[in-house]
């Protein structure tokens, strides 16, 4: 589908696979827990495996009652009976379980410690298969949270395993999970590869779970526009459909059907036989489990598409309006940005370019909201496995070398014992000095590689450092160049498209946005050469003479803080420091004072479309010990919490990620006013926003 995966689809799928491979179906009951009292009284009389199975069953009834903790009490019970019987093919049925329940409730924290707990459990009982779905629920909670490199990371073990011990269930599981990650990473081709690969090996082992991959399969060959294959899966498709039915197997009937003619509706609208899928939409609305189903969710994207398709542009706004309600409801942002994008599709088709390129410009805002988002989990992720990796192969390196030295002490002693052997009558002395200067050598060889691991630490620690500041430089400087390249990109489509002229008020706010967008990326290129200048640590000359007021008012004039909008502005100079005379750099000077007031103005109000009315103030006064003049600029933002007074001068730091800039303002302040002999510092005690003092020495 056009549609980003969809999260909440991915999680019903996972829990699907799962309890087919292990669980029936609950069969209703009227009063859940009547029933449960009704199973405990028949349990106090059983024994054996009968009591294990009424045990299930009271687990069962406590989901139809829908307590968590019910249900987690159940499975305790369960549990340890299985345990105390020796029964470990029950007691991995309640684990399994346990795990379900935790993905129902989103707890992923304990799913990581209970999949792992699980398939040590299956290893020690030889559960191969068990094992694998453990492993697939592991992958899966990596997924959920975003850790990409991680669930890769797994998958890559669970295959290698899996193609070890010669599991083609497992093989497939782990092609399957690849498939879904590579989806969510926006890595289409290699998604509908892995999915390629799966689905012929789990065809020869079970129906159940095949019949849960193809949407997904079918949902990349649509992103990667392959119809012709599309079309040729679903035929596949049908065939496994007709022998679940053939066999008298209904369950699930309404969702599997629709699902599958969503993928043909999918194929016939992509090779352009409009009344074709015309047709497979209404058999997927004769199939729909309810109107709050995700399948219905699908129906309006595709009605939507085939009313644009056919130019009935009001019934496809209809539709699309209402699909982007429902995405606002369950608070689907991975879809909702297609879903946005499909509604500035239709108003561009419909001629209605002003709104069009509204709906652009806010489909480019979220996407890169969420895509910003996104690149800082999986940064935070990198780091902290490169961390973990790092550690582990300086640990090995370090073992390695202290078996290398205790090898050769042992060849040593062996040499002393031959010589002592063989020359027994040499005296006793001859045999003290050789001992003398062998522990010598040894001392000396030890010492080497004591300074030579020490000389290996302070590389490593460079080189993490390094990686680091080139990790934060690249992700941070592709967001920043990347947004303005987009909103250059889709408005010059806009500009140029051969339909009816834009009206004057919609060009000049392009224009205007285009010119926005020219000056962001310069203004980039200018910061990172000042991050250049002050990463140089070369001496600024310090040879003007100036006032205090005269830096103040040449700093207000460059920031043009007098005319911000919903901006107001206070300069105060205090009458001690009016006539004295600084020996300084006027023109880095202003420059610090500069960037100062440009970060108050960006804070002033919070991210969004709401505005209010701020104020930015610039105090000039002497330092309490009388040796320095100090620059405050004070405002009445968003402010910045106190534990976080010295990392915001670090290189490319942004508390706040949804704010414009690359995070380095602050850092070249900081590094000229150490420069001019002064400096730059956060005032932790000022609550009602932010206030930055820059200080200058008075000689």
């Amino acid at each position: 589908m056009v549609l980003s995966i969809n999260w909440y689809k991915i999680q019903k799928t996972a829990l699907v696979l799962v309890t087919m491979l292990w669980g029936a179906s609950l069969s209703a009951a009227v009063t859940p827990q009547h029933t449960m009292d009704s199973l405990r009284q028949v349990m106090s009389h059983q024994k054996g495996e009968k009591k294990l199975n009424t045990m299930e069953e009271i687990y069962n009834q406590s989901l139809l009652v829908g307590d968590f903790k019910l249900q987690l009490r159940c499975l305790d019970e369960w549990q340890a009976e299985a345990r105390r019987q020796g029964n470990a093919a029950s007691e991995a049925e309640a684990r399994v379980d346990r795990i379900l329940d935790y993905f129902n409730v989103a707890i992923y924290d304990s799913i990581f410690h209970l999949s792992r707990d699980m398939m040590t459990f299956c290893e020690k009982h030889g559960m191969v298969r068990k094992k694998m779905q453990a492993w697939h629920m592991l992958v899966g909670a990596y997924h959920f949270t975003g850790q990409y490199n991680q669930a890769l990371r797994e998958v890559k073990m669970m295959y290698e395993e899996a193609h070890r011990v010669g599991s083609e269930y497992g093989e497939s599981m782990a092609y399957f999970n690849m498939g879904n990650v590579y989806y969510s990473m926006s890595h289409i081709e290699e998604s509908a590869d892995a999915f390629e690969k799966s689905i012929p090996l789990m065809q020869k082992i079970d129906p159940e779970v095949l019949l849960e991959m193809y949407p997904y399969y079918c949902d990349a060959l649509e992103s990667l526009k392959r119809y012709e294959k599309l079309d040729s899966v679903t035929h596949q498709w049908w065939q496994v459909i007709e022998n679940r039915f053939a066999k008298g197997d209904e369950r699930d009937r309404e969702i599997l059907l629709a699902n599958y003619f969503i993928a043909c509706a999918q194929a016939k609208l992509g090779k352009g036989k409009l009344e074709e899928g015309e047709k497979y939409l209404d058999e997927v609305e004769k199939n729909l489990p309810g109107k709050k189903s995700y399948e219905y969710l699908f129906l309006l994207f595709y009605r939507a598409k085939l009313r644009m398709l056919q130019g009935r542009y009001d019934e496809a706004l209809d539709l699309n309006a209402e699909r982007i309600r429902m995405c606002s409801v369950i608070d689907d942002k991975p879809t909702l940005i297609p879903v946005h994008k499909q509604r500035a599709d239709i108003l561009m088709h419909a001629g209605r370019y002003k709104e069009a390129a509204r709906m652009y410009a806010r489909t480019l805002a979220l996407s890169d909201s969420l895509n910003q988002a996104n690149t800082r989990t999986q940064l935070n992720e990198l780091r902290t496995m490169f961390k973990v990796d790092e550690l582990e192969t300086a640990n090995a390196e370090h073992e390695t070398r202290l078996e290398e030295m205790e090898i050769h002490s042992v060849l040593q002693r062996s040499k002393f014992i031959t010589i002592i052997t063989t020359l027994a009558a040499v005296t006793l002395l001859i045999i003290m000095l050789i001992i003398y200067y062998a522990a010598r050598r040894l001392k000396k060889k030890n010492c080497e590689l004591a300074q030579r691991n020490n000389e290996l630490k302070v590389a490593r620690e460079r080189a993490e450092v390094s990686l680091k500041m080139k990790t934060d430089f690249i992700h941070q400087i592709s967001h920043e160049i990347r947004t303005p390249l987009n909103v250059l990109s889709g408005f010059s489509q806009i500009l140029t498209a051969k339909n009816d002229p834009l009206d004057p008020d919609v060009r000049r706010s392009i224009n205007h946005r285009i010119a926005e967008s020219t000056g962001r990326i310069v203004n980039l290129v200018n910061k990172m050469l000042e991050l250049s200048e002050a990463n140089s640590e070369k001496i600024i000359e310090r040879e003007d003479e100036v006032t205090p007021a005269k830096i103040a008012e040449d700093a207000i004039e460059q920031s043009g803080v007098r005319s911000f909008e919903m901006t107001d502005f206070e300069c105060h100079i205090d009458d001690d420091v009016t006539d004295l005379m600084l020996q300084t750099n006027l023109k880095q000077a202003v420059r610090t004072i500069y960037f100062l007031i440009g970060n108050a103005r960006k804070f002033m109000q919070p991210s969004g479309e709401d505005l209010r009315q701020g104020t930015i103030r610039l105090l000039v006064s002497q330092s309490a010990d009388k040796h320095f003049v100090q620059f405050a600029v004070e405002d009445t933002g968003i402010g910045i919490p106190a534990e976080e007074a010295e990392h915001i001068f670090d290189e490319f730091v942004q508390l706040n990620e949804y704010y414009d800039g690359a995070g380095i303002g602050l850092t070249v302040a900081r590094s000229i006013a150490r420069r001019l002999g002064g400096d730059v510092v956060l005032d932790t005690s000022y609550t009602a926003g932010a206030r930055f003092v820059f200080t200058l020495p008075k000689k």
